[in-house]
């Protein structure tokens, strides 16, 4: 059974006590091959959540708060990748 992990932009996670704050964490999704396109970009987005969130289930987290994203797109025309960087503080709270 997977832990849900809640996410926040902010500080907090409103109506929960931070408990602990366990470290930084960074999810990263790379998209590649082809323009660069919403759809690449969803999916980039998709893989470093999924990311983030383990990354935090590893330290015993079961939130992130701080939330910050960062996207790019590198490469040829009609031959790029699409990065997505999330980062954050993984917290257990209650």
């Amino acid at each position: 059974m997977t832990t849900q992990i809640e996410l926040s932009t902010t500080n907090e996670i409103p109506n929960r006590k931070i408990a602990s704050h366990n470290g930084i964490v960074v999810g990263v999704g790379t998209e590649a091959f082809g323009p660069v396109t919403s759809t690449k970009a969803k999916i980039a987005y998709g893989k470093a959540i999924a990311e983030l969130k383990s990354s935090a289930q590893g330290l015993g987290s079961n939130a992130v708060i701080g939330i910050s994203v960062t996207s790019n797109g590198s490469g040829f025309p009609f031959f790029r990748a699409q990065t997505v960087i999330i980062s954050g503080t993984a917290v257990k709270v209650i």
